[in-house]
Order: C-alpha cells, then structure tokens, then sequence
C-alpha cells in the first residue's frame, strides 16, 4: 500500500490507521485473525519491525489481542472501541479497554469470542427445532459462565482501580444460563 508523499505521520501509525480503517468499514470483525508482522510489512511496504511495532500498538489500544502460537486476532468488542472520529476511545464498547493489562483484555476477548461461538450454537438449534441441542448448548453456555467467574471478579477489580463508574460498563460476563429440563414423554 502506498502513501501520499506529503504523509507526515510515521510508517507504524499508517500501518495502525489503516487496520483501523479495515475494523470501522467492516472489512475486519471480531476474532479474525491479521496477517503476520512479515506479511503485514510486504503488503504496506514497511520493515518487519514497523509491523510489529504497529501490532503492538494495535493490541495497547485495545482493538486487537494476541495468542502465543497462534497470532494476533481483531479484539471482540473493537468495532465498539472505535470512536467517531475513527480513533480508539477506551471508555466506549462495554467495557473499557484494558490496554495496561494486556492479559485481561485477551482473556476477555477468548471469553467473549467462545461466548459468542456457543450462543450461535444455540440458535442454530432454536432453529432446527432440536431441544436437545440447544439445552446441550445452554448447559455449556452455562458452564462457560461458571468457569469464568473469576474473570468477571478480575474486571471487577480493574474496573474499581481505574477508577471506571461500573454503572457505565456492562458486565463481561453475564449471568449463568439457565438450562430447560427436558420434558417427560407421556405416554
């Protein structure tokens, strides 16, 4: 990707400003994966260092989170963190963004994306009519909740620390599901 000439902003910051531009149009959602530092850098015409240096930036905002072995993914709720003037505003987007604590804002991130994977489970089995998927579905949904409880305290914490009202948040994460009971045949 070339630049105007008369571009004075750093190469990092126009590798950043255009994966921000790629979240706001859509062209990038939650949980999908960017390229890697070196195709990043081959594809802005950028040093591998200045790619890695705009991933790490992107992930100090909050829009994106990283994965040992695996790479570095678009941040659930960055759509939501993007600002109206195109740039990251931690106080938006449910939570706020956790950018001195990257640890919290990933672990955040994996519970809302495995959140979301399994509520589209249970849709997916409202609509198929079948019970027994979706309470399969809503048990693990539960599950999750329960097992994540502590990154809800971990918020929690955070939150009080940073000084966040916690009535200007909302909950990452939400009650525990309640699970249907399947009926008894009649006979």
């Amino acid at each position: 990707m070339t630049h105007p000439a008369d571009d004075k902003r750093a190469l990092f910051q126009r590798v950043v400003d255009d994966i921000i531009d790629q979240i706001r149009t859509g062209t990038l959602h939650g949980g999908d994966a960017l390229p890697t530092a070196r195709k990043m850098a081959e594809s802005h015409g950028v040093a591998s260092m200045t790619a890695q240096r705009a991933l790490r930036e992107l992930q100090n905002l909050g829009l994106t989170y990283a994965v040992v072995g695996k790479g570095t993914f678009v941040h659930p709720l960055a759509t939501d963190r993007i600002g109206t003037n195109g740039r990251p505003d931690p106080t938006r987007g449910g939570t706020a963004a956790m950018a001195d604590d990257p640890d919290l804002n990933r672990r955040v991130a994996q519970f809302l994306l495995k959140q979301n994977e399994i509520a589209g489970r249970v849709v997916d089995a409202m609509m198929a009519k079948d019970v027994h998927g979706m309470n399969v579905a809503a048990q693990e949904l539960a599950d999750l909740n329960t097992a994540h409880q502590d990154l809800a305290e971990d918020i929690a914490k955070y939150k009080a620390n940073a000084g966040i009202d916690p009535a200007d948040a909302a909950p990452a994460a939400p009650e525990p599901a309640k699970t249907r009971r399947a009926r008894k045949p009649t006979k």
